[in-house]
């Protein structure tokens, strides 16, 4: 006997039930190399996530930083040292709402994340890593080979595609580089403005022989354009001069650094 109306009706309804259910199965079992992808679109391949791994809303990763070219392999990145750490509420996803928590090493708390699709909040916050090897940053960082421990902090930044509102600041404390006996070469503060598709940047010296100072600007597409001048000072600047010749140019006293052009 032929199904009725009523009974096909039903067996639909269940059959369209039962392919939503697997949608949401496959799409919520996805991968976290899903986050790489994201990350890879959204900076223009300058950031990446390396030996991802569970699910792209929770999950954990290694943060690299690349110079932007599609080629690079991630293995050839500036790796953030330990994993981050992040679990994706589910629940306000329908109506286009993120929120997120993230563990970095170094953190004083865990990080919040929250927004839509279009803009994201990060929380205020602060992270400080041990002595890390910067030269993996490439031009000019892979040419004096620098270590340095590193401090972040940052008051609250908004995030919509190729634009950053807020204020943050790095610190690198104990700086030292292969290419010099000059130990501790300094203490460095670099503060950065986001204010739409560009951050403005200064550069300052807290302390220390080699003495840094300049400005600048970072954009997505763009990547970082900083001119700076160096200099030696107290009795260690004969022992300076050697390294000032490697990161810029002389100009009378100063030694000028461009980096990005």
């Amino acid at each position: 006997m032929a199904a009725g109306p009523t009974a096909l009706g039903r067996w639909l309804a269940l059959s369209l039930i039962a392919a939503l259910a697997g949608i949401a199965v496959a799409i919520g079992n996805g991968p976290a190399t899903w986050v790489d992808a994201a990350l890879r679109l959204l900076s223009h391949d300058r950031v990446r996530l390396a030996e991802a791994s569970g699910v792209w809303w929770r999950g954990e990763g290694r943060l690299v930083l690349l110079d932007g070219s599609p080629q690079t392999p991630v293995s050839a990145g500036f790796a953030l040292p330990g994993p981050l750490r992040w679990e994706l509420r589910l629940a306000g996803l329908p109506l286009g709402v993120i929120d997120a928590t993230l563990s970095l090493p170094g953190a004083e708390r865990p990080l919040r994340l929250s927004g839509t699709l279009a803009q994201w909040r990060l929380e205020p916050g602060a992270v400080r890593l041990p002595a890390v090897d910067l030269s993996r940053l490439g031009s000019p960082w892979n040419t004096i080979q620098p270590s340095a421990e590193l401090s972040l902090r940052w008051e609250p930044l908004l995030v919509r595609a190729d634009a950053v509102e807020g204020r943050f600041a790095i610190e690198f404390s104990q700086v030292s580089s292969a290419m010099t006996p000059v130990r501790p070469l300094g203490h460095y503060r670099v503060e950065v403005v986001g204010a739409g598709p560009q951050a403005t940047l200064s550069l300052a010296t807290l302390s220390g022989p080699l003495q840094l100072t300049g400005s600048g600007h970072w954009s997505a597409r763009g990547g970082l354009r900083l001119t700076a001048q160096a200099w030696g000072e107290g009795a260690e600047q004969p022992r300076l001069q050697s390294l000032l010749a490697l990161i810029g140019r002389r100009e009378g006293e100063r030694t000028i650094i461009r980096i990005g052009g």
